[in-house]
């Protein structure tokens, strides 16, 4: 057991990423992530961290705890970029420590898969104890994604929606319902970014591809007749 105090205490938080999506190990990649305070005013800028690797599965990630004696709110942000294209949903996640060591997971969202945790419903016999929708935000009844869940899985779980669905930078809303009485029931994110503004369609990417195809090949030669 060692006496020393430690002088520079730390938040360990895990980032977490669903089994489906595989880190690209080619091109050009970064890790991009945020730390400030966010019961301050203003807030307090803890970390800015860059790496030049993405990664997939579960990793650790530490950041200084400069505060001891107050409870204390952190806002992380984090992005990953794979040739300068962004793969994660913008989302902002809280840790908030009232005493040390403090452990967290934050579950990430790549795009096309969302990470949702929803209130635990009443025990219901059936497999549909919770119905959750991803729909506009001003319009409820257009739906993208409706699933349910029984009382087991209804509580986190990751959702599938194709990104080529929805318009970039537009927020959604999602929505729970308990199905015995037909209750409304929190949902986690409430509203989201399901595409961020950059994001290109597979329909565009391809587009461009095709285009670029049948671009004219330029070689170095004066004789125009050799150039298609």
């Amino acid at each position: 057991m060692s006496l020393l105090i430690d002088t520079n205490p730390h938040i360990t938080v895990t980032f977490s990423l669903p089994p489906d999506f595989v880190a690209a190990d080619d091109g050009e990649r970064e890790t991009v992530i945020s730390v400030q305070t966010a019961n301050s005013t203003p807030p307090i800028k803890v970390l800015d961290w860059h790496h030049p690797s993405i990664a997939d599965g579960q990793w650790d990630f530490s950041f200084p705890h400069l505060y001891s004696k107050i409870s204390v709110k952190y806002q992380i942000n984090i992005q990953m970029f794979h040739n300068r294209q962004a793969l994660l949903l913008e989302q902002d996640y809280f840790v908030i420590v009232n005493r040390l060591p403090h452990r967290q997971t934050l579950h990430l969202s790549p795009i096309g898969l969302l990470y949702i945790e929803a209130q635990e419903p009443a025990a219901f016999a059936t497999e549909q104890a919770v119905t959750i929708s991803l729909h506009e935000s001003e319009q409820p009844e257009v739906q993208l994604v409706r699933v349910s869940h029984n009382e087991q899985t209804a509580t986190s779980f990751y959702l599938k929606y194709d990104p080529d669905s929805v318009l970039p930078g537009k927020r959604y809303a999602l929505t729970g319902i308990e199905n015995r009485y037909h209750q409304r029931i929190s949902v986690s994110p409430s509203q989201v970014e399901l595409a961020p503004a950059s994001y290109l369609p597979r329909s565009s990417r391809l587009q461009m591809f095709y285009q670029w195809l049948t671009r004219p090949l330029r070689l170095f030669t004066d004789d125009f007749g050799k150039i298609r």
